[in-house]
């Protein structure tokens, strides 16, 4: 049996260790983190089984993402297939690999989505391959990354579209609770609430434990630990939900070191706390706004929706035969769900509403250099004003749940950022909320308050942070990387070093009179 990663042979052991990219910092732990072995001649043996014959596996082809091992395994007669198993940084195995497997099949039935079937798989590792997995079709099509630079702009017009009729029929369907979806199966021993009503009264499917990684607060635990302040779900109410993320964070800060207190944006364990009570008692006046609880519709979305996910037709490039990747995914309010596609990402000066991009009125009188970048922002900007338009038009749910008032989103967005961010993104977003409380239709009195005091310091930390954070998008955007420094395998690892010290030094002598050496050090992302 032939193994290849990449066109080049590999062994048995390189199946299980991380291949796909090294790490600027820290990369002894992100190796071992996606490390898993598994009893590949067991996982053969099902996967020969599976599908539409039984034929022996002649040949893999490792597939690596960064949560789990991928395989695409090749049979004899010659049938394809993709085995999956999960990497612990995925977070607890059992929810990861039931929720993906309870999600795929739930589409299946209800939609008319195209995502590939699973054949064979276990939420335990209690099984001849030592291991949970799942075994699936392979994806129909190309992936969309292959044919877009070489698409006319109609054609890519007509797949957006195609993009969102499929998006709207996620939207349609409303479930009662927030949480991950299983197959009632997979979720006994599990807290869960069962489907069936308007859809189907037999239905096999239920909305359990959320298997996002945030809440993986014990990252050795494969089934959700008895930790009383951790509640993963499943949810009620957005009200419910916006607490246990803010709990979370709580059980979080309670567990640090003192050294990850280090950054002043990051605020003491004391005022992290204090936030974070504050934020709890703004939760709980969420249920009453009625605008908010309408787009706050407990919805399934594919929320990593990029090219390498995204397949077409061979013979038709609009048309979408498959999407995949739904790892991790969970059924979350509307507002904090709709989105534009990663590959349809607006530029950064990007006009909502229905408005024509164009190029900047000096666009003659720039330089060369200038001109490919404002052109570039340019097509962007109309491929993203093409889904918004398309999603105004297909699904309208949808449109309104991605203008819901920006701070709403922060809130959700911050408050489970605290314990690793700090204390001044979500300070920053519980200000605005003081001082707009008049516009932003709560019922009620705000439930606290910040003094013209408070609210002066807080401008001068925030001013730090965003200093900080313009540090960490500057290196990641030199470096291309991302917050945990990872660079591609197809880049020169050595070379991406020599690129991270030289922008270290040069950034230390810009600061030279600002910052010592010591203190951009503790700021840059990626120190040496």
């Amino acid at each position: 049996m032939s193994i290849v990663c990449r066109d080049k042979p590999i062994t048995r052991d390189e199946l299980f260790t991380y291949t796909n990219g090294r790490f600027l910092v820290d990369e002894d732990r992100q190796f071992a983190r996606r490390y898993r072995k598994f009893n590949l001649d067991a996982l053969c043996n099902i996967a020969a089984a599976a599908g539409e014959s039984t034929s022996r596996i002649i040949a893999i082809e490792k597939l690596e993402g960064g949560f789990s091992k991928a395989l695409l395994m090749k049979k004899e007669d010659g049938g394809e297939l993709i085995a999956k198993v999960p990497c612990r940084i995925a977070g607890p195995a059992f929810l990861t690999t039931a929720s993906e497997v309870g999600t795929l099949e739930y589409i299946r039935k209800y939609t008319s989505i195209p995502v590939p079937r699973v054949f064979s798989w276990s939420p335990h590792d209690s099984n001849s391959v030592g291991a949970e997995y799942i075994v699936m079709e392979k994806a129909i099509g190309i992936p969309l990354f292959e044919r877009w630079g070489k698409m006319a702009e109609i054609e890519k017009l007509q797949l957006i579209k195609n993009l969102t009729q499929l998006e709207a029929q996620l939207s349609a369907i409303s479930f009662p609770a927030y949480g991950g979806l299983y197959l009632r199966a997979d979720a006994d021993r599990l807290k869960h609430q069962d489907l069936g009503g308007n859809l189907d009264e037999q239905c096999p499917f239920c909305i359990g434990p959320s298997p996002d990684r945030s809440f993986d607060v014990d990252g050795a635990a494969d089934l959700p630990t008895e930790n009383e302040l951790i509640n993963n779900g499943p949810w009620d109410s957005l009200s419910d939900f916006g607490i246990s993320i803010a709990k979370r964070e709580l059980s979080r800060i309670a567990s640090q070191f003192a050294d990850n207190q280090s950054m002043a944006h990051r605020g003491s364990p004391q005022e992290q706390i204090h936030l974070l009570e504050i934020t709890i008692s703004l939760m709980r006046m969420l249920d009453s706004h009625p605008l908010l609880t309408q787009l706050a519709q407990p919805t399934l979305w594919h929320t990593d929706l990029h090219m390498g996910n995204i397949f077409v037709a061979p013979d038709n490039n609009s048309q979408i035969t498959a999407l995949i990747d739904v790892q991790s995914l969970s059924v979350l309010p509307l507002f904090l769900q709709a989105r534009w596609p990663v590959f349809l990402q607006p530029p950064r000066e990007y006009t909502r509403g229905l408005v024509q991009p164009v190029l900047p009125d000096d666009f003659d009188s720039l330089d060369e250099e200038d001109k490919v970048a404002a052109l570039r922002d340019w097509t962007q900007a109309k491929m993203a004003k093409a889904y918004e338009v398309s999603t105004f038009i297909e699904n309208r749910l949808a449109y309104n749940a991605m203008n819901v008032l920006r701070v709403f989103r922060e809130l959700f967005i911050r408050t489970g950022e605290t314990s690793d961010v700090g204390v001044v993104p979500l300070r920053e977003c519980l200000i605005e909320v003081f001082q707009n409380w008049s516009n932003l239709g709560i019922p009620g009195r705000c439930p606290y308050s910040f003094s013209q005091e408070d609210i002066d310091a807080h401008k001068q930390q925030f001013a730090e942070y965003e200093e900080w954070n313009e540090v960490q998008q500057l290196a990641q955007e030199s470096l291309d990387t991302d917050a945990e420094g990872w660079v591609a395998p197809q880049l020169d690892f050595v070379r991406k070093q020599h690129q991270n010290k030289e922008l270290l030094s040069m950034y230390i002598a810009r600061m030279e009179g600002k910052k010592s050496p010591e203190e951009v050090m503790r700021i840059w992302p990626f120190p040496e």
